[in-house]
């Protein structure tokens, strides 16, 4: 027990010493593993992980007894708990083993659940907003607000959250205690336009709504900026050493235009990370795609602030603007860990390490969340790689 605390205690040394653009003895080793990975790995289907608690729980517990050298998880296997959104009649999500076959990866079901005439009232107050009119929209047990079965709806959703909640603590503390592992993040939060765009209004909605009704939607996104910095330290449950998770994709390049992205996208997003870093939490800034475009901006942000991962985005150029100022981690292409061979994941690993580690402030990692189709010995090949080139001399 005493040498696992030990390891705990090695990872998290260097893991902070990375992000705070140091030289630790090695390169950091951080993968973001999907819940449908970490299922096929641990024998499971996707539905038995969705449905099952203890079996979500014991899913990374069998990835990480398969997979040696792993130093980060997330947690459980899957965010998706899908009893607590059935149990409130969601329809916003397809679950495999109910919608879907057993082994088929959840779908989400995007619609303008927001309209164009509910900016005023969201604006006006989003919590309540959201209360009286999202809810009864997209769960069938919350549809008639102040109904018996509205309250009987709110007790399951809040008695269900807190369960998974706790269990999922229970969970990553065991996988501490017994693999040494540490979290890779801890809450997490959005950027504005995401929320919008991704939950509410739709890509359509959204994007309709720069050319027809701009100033609300920019109102819209300013109001949401001090809920989105509450979410993510409230998620984070007080911890400030590990990042907060925050996965952009509607911003990616070329979804919109410099001049479109500056005006939406930027200004509230730059807002959430300054005020996260203000309550002493910084932000994994997980660029989904490409964000080469909007590296300059970017550098804007407070030093230290940000791990900005690579996906897509032109690692040169990343290195160039931002190394020095923000920690980088990436960018090993998911395609090489599902189709490539060990060999050729080795070769790229030593490359990256080569070029854009030798100062410090990196970690390795994929280029986007790890899915299904990857393969196990890619991954091990992936960590022997560090092992054998990211240490610091």
């Amino acid at each position: 027990m005493a040498d696992v605390a030990k390891l705990a205690e090695e990872r998290k040394k260097r893991y902070l010493a990375a992000m705070n653009l140091e030289k630790p003895d090695r390169v950091p080793i951080r993968l973001n593993f999907s819940g449908e990975f970490i299922s096929k790995v641990a024998g499971y289907t996707f539905q038995e992980t969705y449905y099952d608690w203890n079996k979500n729980v014991d899913a990374t517990r069998k990835m990480l007894q398969k997979i040696e050298g792993l130093e980060m998880v997330m947690g459980a296997a899957n965010l998706w708990w899908a009893t607590l959104h059935d149990a409130l009649g969601a329809k916003y999500l397809r679950f495999a083993g109910r919608d879907l076959e057993p082994d088929t990866m959840f779908q989400y079901v995007e619609d303008a659940y927001m309209l164009p005439e509910d900016y005023d009232d969201f604006i006006e107050n989003p919590t309540e907003w959201v209360a009286t009119k999202f809810l009864p929209r997209v769960m069938t047990e919350l549809s008639e607000p102040g109904s018996y079965r509205f309250t009987v709806g709110l007790i399951k959703g809040g008695f269900g959250l807190a369960n998974q909640l706790a269990l999922g603590g229970q969970g990553m503390a065991s996988y501490q205690q017994e693999f040494g592992v540490i979290p890779s993040v801890t809450g997490v939060s959005k950027a504005p336009f995401d929320t919008l765009a991704d939950t509410l209004r739709g890509l359509s909605g959204i994007m309709m709504d720069m050319f027809r009704c701009p100033d609300k939607l920019k109102k819209a996104l300013e109001v949401l900026v001090p809920h989105n910095i509450f979410y993510g330290m409230a998620t984070a449950q007080g911890d400030t050493d590990y990042p907060v998770f925050m996965p952009l994709h509607r911003g990616a390049y070329p979804f919109m235009k410099m001049d479109q992205w500056v005006e939406f996208y930027w200004p509230t997003l730059k807002a959430v990370i300054e005020g996260l870093w203000a309550n002493g939490k910084r932000t994994l800034f997980y660029a989904e795609n490409i964000w080469t475009p909007y590296l300059e901006k970017i550098a804007e942000l407070p030093d230290k602030s940000i791990v900005f991962h690579v996906d897509q985005t032109d690692m040169d150029k990343a290195y160039k603007v931002l190394g020095g100022r923000f920690c980088l981690s990436g960018n090993v292409p998911n395609s090489l860990l599902a189709f490539g061979k060990p060999e050729e994941v080795k070769d790229y690993v030593k490359r990256l390490l080569d070029k854009y580690a030798r100062d410090g402030g990196f970690i390795i990692d994929a280029g986007a969340v790890i899915l299904d189709d990857a393969k196990v010995e890619n991954i091990e090949a992936l960590i022997e790689a560090v092992h054998l080139y990211g240490v610091y001399k």
